[in-house]
């Protein structure tokens, strides 16, 4: 029997584990202010939906306080990006890396591993500011490997990857992770910002910084935060309160997602998929 996933908030001051400090690369930081509107820059071509095995109802908030996760490996969709250089940030060779590989779909995979995961859609890899989202792994715990079928990190990067190639990104794989409240994106989705000299992909998560000049706004945000107050009759308790003040947080940051987790572990080898059917 498989368990239900949950979202978790997770705090700012969750940091990340040794093996990346992102003070080595504050320099390569990019605020979305500084990111220039869509200009000539085409869309990505319309693509059939996922099957509808693959789609669910999107994942709620709540409260809970999160264990100790700093022992977690840390995957980012860097780590598998076919157009990133090892020397970049890309941890797997040429020949396992993907084209648009989003955190969500790496989600799937590590669960279908029987890996206890958590997802945090708002933290960044410091070279990859434009495609949000960090997924953790419980590989070993004790000194002994979670699962027989992952026998390492590097190996675990293998099965990852393999994950990926056979569920490659499509144009509405980012509706896939939508954030309950959060209105649904005019389609098609714009193509993103790409400052001069930078290389993004394609294909981002909705509440990606490179979206913001006509993706998921800070004015959508804060109309989504106006709309729960009214709901709410001014008041700041309740769930309507609490999602307002979590969304309040977002906007604060420069219009980037709060932190959130998904945690569970699939069984059976069924997959489970949570994320927002397309309207």
């Amino acid at each position: 029997m498989s368990q239900h996933a949950r979202i978790e908030e997770l705090s700012d001051s969750d940091s990340d584990p040794p093996e990346q400090d992102p003070d080595d690369f504050t320099n390569t930081l990019i605020r979305p202010a500084d990111i220039p509107p869509p200009s000539s820059l085409r869309p990505p071509p319309h693509q059939p939906l996922p099957p509808q095995s693959r789609q669910s109802q999107p994942p709620a908030f709540n409260s809970t306080p999160p264990p100790e996760y700093k022992h977690y490996r840390c995957l980012y969709p860097l780590y598998f990006d076919a157009k990133k250089t090892r020397s970049e940030g890309r941890r797997v060779g040429a020949e396992q890396a993907v084209e648009n590989p989003l955190a969500r779909e790496i989600v799937d995979a590590v669960q279908l591993l029987g890996l206890k995961t958590v997802f945090e859609p708002g933290k960044t890899h410091p070279r990859d500011w434009a495609n949000p989202g960090r997924v953790r792994v419980l590989v070993k715990e004790g000194g002994r490997a979670r699962s027989a079928r992952v026998k390492n990190k590097h190996h675990l990067y293998t099965l990852v990857s393999q994950h990926l190639k056979a569920h490659p990104t499509t144009a509405e794989s980012p509706l896939r992770l939508r954030i309950q409240g959060m209105p649904p994106p005019k389609l098609p989705i714009p193509p993103p910002a790409v400052p001069k000299g930078w290389k993004i992909n394609e294909i981002l998560p909705l509440h990606s910084p490179a979206l913001s000049g006509g993706g998921v706004s800070e004015n959508i945000l804060k109309d989504v935060m106006q709309e729960m107050q009214n709901a709410q009759g001014g008041g700041a308790g309740g769930p309507a309160g609490g999602m307002a003040a979590m969304l309040g947080g977002m906007v604060g940051g420069g219009g980037g997602v709060g932190q959130g987790s998904v945690e569970g572990a699939a069984a059976g080898g069924k997959r489970r998929r949570e994320g927002g059917k397309k309207k």
